[in-house]
């Protein structure tokens, strides 16, 4: 049944990816109120698509898997970017074009960073730094030939102020790739339970960072279920968006009220089996916590369900 379900919200996410882009083509040349709807509508739907798709896949387990992921993500991009690209060369630097082709720029570059994200070791991280500022400069490079090819006409300014925008993007991504994107957010397709009632849920489970508690964060607009802070000020919270159940773990939560949770504030505790987590792994833990919730409305605080190489012993 949860399989089902997964599977039905993966095909929903799909359509909204595929719809956000399909939309585009619906786009009048005059750049009037029905012009930006559709171009906020297809936004919005890429949102949903992509960030509600992407989370429902596991994090690949292997440096092979990683990079497979990583291809993956940067050859979605690029095939965006070339699209944007030809649609400016097409309508010959139309408002209209320059308008899409910055949105498929935009959405190139979020995927250019889940593809920084996704490595891990130095070695790894170092190449890729190496790819990203040779990028940009390659880019910049072929936005001024280009242009010159082209006898600086309207529409290879345009494209070559686009690369050079690009060029800086990835140079600053190359600056720290590993933290273009947080890996660190869990989801838990298929809960539905509104924050108030799985606050009171969980309120008798002591976890490692005690008891849940309802609060706000700054960058999260509902309520968020929330645990801790821990002495040294890592959190864990779980909130929705776009119907979707996320679980993320940080040092900085950025209460609007920090006052607010200093009366939250624990002492890490091991679980039954005498083990204490390490910070990186809770998000994790927390969400499996609630996606055992979510298939048989168990609630109990298990650590030890993570493997081996996940754990670190007090």
């Amino acid at each position: 049944m949860k399989k089902n379900s997964m599977m039905i919200e993966q095909i929903f996410d799909i359509v909204c990816l595929i719809a956000s882009y399909g939309i585009l083509f619906f786009l009048p040349q005059k750049m009037d109120v029905f012009f930006y709807l559709i171009f906020g509508l297809s936004a919005f739907l890429f949102c949903i698509g992509f960030f509600r798709l992407g989370f429902t896949f596991d994090t690949p387990e292997d440096a092979r898997g990683e990079l497979l992921a990583g291809l993956s993500y940067a050859v979605f991009g690029i095939l965006l970017n070339a699209a944007g690209l030809y649609c400016i060369i097409k309508d010959q630097g139309s408002g209209r074009s320059i308008t899409i082709a910055t949105l498929l720029l935009i959405e190139a570059l979020v995927l250019f960073a889940m593809a920084g994200s996704g490595f891990k070791t130095q070695a790894a991280q170092r190449r890729l730094v190496l790819v990203f500022r040779a990028v940009a400069v390659l880019l910049v490079i072929f936005g001024v030939v280009f242009a010159i090819l082209k006898h600086i006409s309207t529409t290879s300014v345009i494209i070559a102020t686009m690369l050079l925008f690009e060029s800086i993007c990835l140079w600053k991504m190359g600056s720290n790739p590993s933290d273009t994107l947080t890996d660190e957010i869990q989801t838990v397709p298929g809960l539905r339970v509104p924050i108030a009632k799985l606050q009171q849920e969980f309120a008798d489970v002591e976890t490692q960072l005690g008891y849940p508690w309802i609060g706000k964060i700054k960058t999260i607009k509902p309520e968020c279920i929330i645990y801790g802070p821990s002495e040294d000020g890592f959190v864990v919270y779980g909130y929705y968006l776009y119907g979707r159940f996320y679980v993320s773990g940080s040092t900085n939560p950025l209460f609007p009220k920090p006052e607010d949770a200093l009366e939250h504030t624990v002492e890490e505790v091991p679980d039954r089996s005498g083990l204490l987590l390490a910070k990186e792994d809770l998000p994790k833990a927390y969400a499996e916590m609630f996606a055992r919730y979510e298939k048989s409305g168990d609630v109990q605080w298990i650590a030890d369900l993570l493997l081996p190489c996940d754990k670190r012993e007090l």
